[in-house]
């Protein structure tokens, strides 16, 4: 925990989980959209738009993540 406390730069580091997860979530908006105007086979935007759900939703768990760490600091600080 020491540690954790001592880091610099942590702040930033916060900052850009929260940037990088804001552009996953423009990305994954847009890739799903492309979906419905490029594809005319169902079954295969279905399948495209699960594993961009799957992706978006591991970038929403890093962003989380980073929140808890932040909090812990914070708390400890």
């Amino acid at each position: 925990m020491e540690e954790l406390c001592n880091l610099k730069g942590l702040k930033e580091r916060w900052i850009e989980v929260n940037r990088l997860e804001n552009e996953g979530d423009k990305i994954s908006r847009h890739a799903i959209a492309s979906l419905f105007e490029k594809r005319n086979d169902p079954i295969e935007v279905i399948k495209w738009k699960e594993i961009y759900e799957h992706l978006e939703t591991a970038i929403d768990k890093c962003e989380y993540s980073a929140n808890i760490v932040d909090a812990v600091v914070l708390k400890n600080a």
